[in-house]
């Protein structure tokens, strides 16, 4: 164990006040929440879709991953950059409100390609949340508070999956009723009315953020950069390569198992286990959405409480016992029988799983200078576009069409990925611990 040295962090009257800086993480939490919603609810329409575009297992699993990481993951370095040079509110608007008119653009496409390319337009608004939303709660929040906002704003992610799963199912029964009440939806197929409602929300967010979210200064700045260049990246890394690899690869390779999650655990409920739809969302969103609203404020207190204890690689125990749990649990929700007994497993994974996306935000800011936060935080969005989400939803998919192609197979092909990838984080997150430990240490005094 190596003590986190008590460095002066500012005092508070340099910080934006407390109450207001809750406020602004509550609206990036519910931002967050938006994006998972508008990213996963097509997980649950994969029976309607299938049926409307004659696609197969790989197809849907493409246009679930990589039709979004395409252009979440290419534009993510870019974003990065301008919300480290520009003010950061700014752009958050005009992703926020872009992703959510591409949602509601999914309603209308009549073809897969169509299809393909607004889950590409989703990805590009969705592409500045992240960098700007872990910068700015940097800049609202003293190092010591900042893991439990970080916490709190993972808990978006857990509103969202759940959401996407519940309201999904909601909507489905709302359907039929809107498709011959309201004029507008006469027309419509069911999943087509799904999109429209997952989409509208994030479009009255947007307005709010614009008129009541203000630019904080940025604390801790070393240097002003001007232009794009990625040498200041470069030679951050080349600084504490293990540090930043061992954080990055093994988090990302943790981020591959919850994308098959949301991608395919409604597919596993409705086919291994002969759920309907409807029933599948309500009884993943009313498990899983408890339990990962409260792993995911736990997250960020028990990074802080384990920071005071004096483990500076706080983050990295944090994604370790997340790994352990993909491996463990979630490979036991995918294999067991019956349903019942394998919600209990989906419900004890969701202890954890937040815990690792909590560990990106803490691990990076402890180890980053402010004003490289977004481009590295950018960086780790497109390892986790371009591998997990497109790997977490692509391997499972192709592994079912051509090894498991019975309907139950979806439980070995998921049960793989589990296994496979979790107990690969926790060894590349364990050989990096003490690399990171050194890291935190270095930069522990510089804001």
């Amino acid at each position: 164990m190596t003590v986190v040295p008590k460095t002066a962090f500012g005092a508070d009257a340099v910080w934006p006040r407390r109450s207001y800086a809750w406020y602004v993480v509550a609206l990036l939490t519910l931002a967050y929440a938006l994006a998972i919603l508008d990213r996963v609810s097509i997980g649950l329409l994969i029976t309607p879709l299938q049926a409307t575009f004659k696609i197969d297992d790989t197809q849907f699993g493409l246009l679930q991953g990589m039709a979004f990481s395409i252009c979440y993951s290419v534009l993510g370095l870019p974003l990065g950059m301008l919300c480290d040079r520009s003010r950061r509110v700014f752009v958050l608007t005009g992703g926020l409100a872009l992703w959510s008119l591409a949602t509601i653009g999914c309603s209308f496409a009549t073809t897969f390609h169509g299809l393909f390319f607004a889950r590409m337009l989703v990805g590009i608004g969705e592409a500045a949340l992240v960098p700007v939303a872990t910068s700015l709660i940097a800049d609202y929040f003293a190092p010591p508070v900042r893991p439990k906002a970080y916490g709190v704003f993972v808990t978006g992610s857990s509103l969202g999956t759940a959401a996407a799963f519940a309201l999904s199912g909601l909507f489905l029964s709302w359907a039929d009723r809107l498709i011959a009440t309201v004029h507008f939806f006469h027309a419509m197929a069911p999943w087509q009315i799904v999109f429209i409602l997952c989409g509208a929300p994030g479009i009255v967010l947007a307005g709010l953020v614009l008129v009541s979210v203000r630019e904080p200064r940025r604390h801790g700045v070393v240097s002003v950069m001007q232009g794009f260049s990625l040498r200041p990246i470069i030679l951050l890394f080349r600084a504490r390569p293990m540090a930043f690899g061992a954080l990055m690869i093994g988090t990302v390779l943790n981020l591959v198992c919850v994308y098959a999650i949301v991608g395919w655990f409604p597919a596993l409920f409705i086919r291994a286990h002969g759920w309907s739809a409807a029933e599948t969302g309500y009884l993943l969103g009313a498990v899983g959405m408890p339990i990962s609203i409260f792993a995911a404020v736990n997250s960020g207190w028990v990074i802080a409480w384990l920071s005071r204890r004096g483990y500076s690689d706080a983050p990295i125990i944090a994604a370790i016992v997340c790994g352990l749990s993909m491996a463990v649990f979630g490979t036991l929700g995918c294999i067991v029988r019956p349903g019942a007994l394998a919600l209990v497993f989906y419900g004890l994974n969701a202890l954890f799983v937040n815990w690792n996306i909590s560990s990106v935000y803490s691990g990076l800011s402890l180890i980053t200078p402010n004003e490289l936060r977004g481009q590295v935080m950018a960086l780790h969005n497109i390892c986790s576009g371009l591998i997990a989400l497109t790997a977490g939803n692509f391997i499972v998919g192709y592994l079912s069409d051509t090894f498991f192609s019975q309907p139950s197979g979806i439980s070995y092909a998921l049960g793989i990925v589990f296994f496979v990838f979790g107990l690969a984080a926790v060894f590349v997150l364990a050989i990096g611990r003490k690399a990171f430990r050194d890291a935190a240490l270095a930069h522990s005094g510089k804001e």
